[in-house]
């Protein structure tokens, strides 16, 4: 557990700031189901006291979606970000093909910032990408200790795990294997033993619970990362698959987690501890 939380404190103790992520795809869980940093790293609200006392809403819009839809768009290597309350930020996007899976932020400093922090930010804008590179490829190596040759069932199952949270259906498996349609279906079912729609709901579900176990995303902002069409359609199929609601099975993970909030714990640098929220 915690693997990679040691390289996140050396760098943070090296460049002078704070580490936070956003993982889409939970490429920092290991083989067992377990984080490999601590969960408050997941939230800026958690980690930074500035941003606790901001409204939520406008935070997880502009930290999140509205800069999601930006580097989507924009495929850069790394961006210097503000946000009305006068907080700068640098941050990696990592993509895999064209599915926007990680980002990884280093800050916070409050605006104008001096020559020297102006230096260090400069500087952070070309190292950032380089080592949530190298965090995402130390997290790969623990998942699996040695490279061999991918299997076309372990293809397929790339594919669903890299683009669960987009539209897609057997057509782009088919033209993602180089095969035909009708020809997919039949290797799925093989392999399988479930229709294409049949895996990538589960996978979707698997997502939904970790984000509901290690995050307080909420439900709407959960369907949205996890591909689906609306909260009602995510509260359905959740319920059907997980046979409870999304809130209730929140609410047991919970209760049987019980996580140290202590000082000594989630003092990651020098910066102070977020207020409890009210």
């Amino acid at each position: 557990m915690l693997e990679l939380e040691p390289l996140l404190k050396d760098f943070e103790q090296l460049c002078g700031c704070r580490l936070t992520m956003h993982d889409h795809h939970h490429l920092l869980v290991n083989g067992s189901g377990g984080l490999m940093v601590r969960r408050e790293r997941f939230s800026h609200r958690q980690t930074y006291s500035d941003c606790g006392y901001a409204s939520r809403n406008y935070c997880v819009s502009q930290c999140m979606f509205n800069y999601n839809r930006k580097v989507s768009r924009t495929r850069c290597r790394s961006c210097i970000n503000h946000c009305m309350y006068g907080n700068i930020e640098v941050s990696a996007p990592i993509f895999k093909g064209d599915a926007h899976v990680f980002t990884i932020f280093a800050g916070l400093w409050k605006y104008p910032v001096d020559t020297q922090t102006h230096r260090k930010i400069m500087q952070l804008h070309n190292l950032l990408p380089v080592f949530a590179r190298g965090l995402l490829e130390e997290a790969e190596r623990i998942r699996s200790s040695s490279l061999r040759t991918i299997t076309l069932k372990e293809n397929i199952e790339a594919f669903i795990s890299d683009n669960f949270n987009r539209s897609i259906s057997t057509a782009d498996l088919a033209e993602h294997l180089k095969l035909s349609v009708s020809r997919t279906c039949h290797l799925v079912k093989e392999h399988f033993n479930t229709p294409f729609s049949e895996l990538l709901t589960n996978e979707r579900i698997s997502h939904a619970k970790l984000f509901l176990h290690h995050t307080d995303y909420r439900m709407n902002e959960i369907a949205f990362m996890c591909g689906f069409t609306s909260v009602e359609h995510f509260n359905r199929v959740f319920r059907k698959t997980a046979g409870t609601s999304p809130g209730a099975f929140r609410k047991r993970e919970r209760k049987s987690s019980i996580y140290c909030v202590c000082q000594k714990c989630v003092a990651l640098c020098t910066a102070p501890l977020c207020p409890p929220k009210v």
